[in-house]
């Protein structure tokens, strides 16, 4: 073996890796789901034996690298963007009536994306889960947040006058400098909100739920 052949890293990728393992419990009962360091996915299942104590595995385990999963997930939240892309500019001519289309984002997963500055203005985001979301700057005017979690949002600046925010949960969001006037707080939860009192206030006045939302 020459000096140079000592340098070369060996054939494959020998480093461990984290599996990740799910085990489909009987009926009623949780999937039970940890993670593993092994060599591959036969050491990941003898170190799993090791400790469930058993000679073999239960039936319905499934084994999985999590660098699958999480490109896997990746791969998602970018296609999740281009949905969004594609969504916002039909609503864009939506809103100054050059056709399109009003944006419906009903009961989508949002969170933890960073969409500041956005102009959702109208857009129907009820149910919509934003917990997370960076949403600061953004115009909500008049939107339909109806029932949508906010939990740890950043809404810092927006403008969410006239927005439907009945029964959303905002627990510990950032409302620091938003626009809440006309908008509708019924039920909503605001534990931990960061906002000012009379923001506040002023917007508890809205006692009305849906009223705040357009005909289509």
């Amino acid at each position: 073996m020459t000096a140079s052949d000592e340098n070369q890293p060996p054939d494959g990728d020998s480093s461990p890796k984290v599996f990740v393992y799910r085990i489909q419990q009987r009926k009623g009962l949780p999937t039970l789901r940890g993670e593993i360091l092994a060599e591959d996915e036969a050491d990941a299942e003898r170190q799993l034996r090791l400790k469930l104590l058993s000679p073999s595995l239960p039936p319905h385990v499934d084994f999985e690298a999590k660098e699958e999963i999480d490109a896997r997930e990746r791969a998602a939240k970018s296609r999740n963007v281009r949905l969004l892309l594609d969504i916002l500019r039909a609503h864009h001519d939506w809103l100054r009536g050059d056709g399109g289309e009003r944006a419906d984002f009903t009961g989508r997963n949002m969170s933890g994306l960073k969409l500041p500055r956005l102009d959702l203005s109208m857009a129907n985001l009820s149910g919509c889960d934003f917990s997370g979301t960076d949403l600061s700057e953004s115009k909500l005017q008049g939107a339909n947040l109806a029932g949508s979690n906010l939990a740890g949002a950043n809404l810092k600046d927006a403008d969410l006058s006239g927005a439907d925010l009945s029964d959303a949960n905002l627990k510990g969001s950032n409302l620091s400098g938003a626009n809440l006037d006309g908008a509708d707080l019924w039920r909503a939860n605001l534990m931990g909100v960061e906002v000012a009192p009379d923001v506040l206030h002023r917007a508890l006045s809205c006692r009305h739920p849906g009223s705040n939302q357009p005909n289509d």
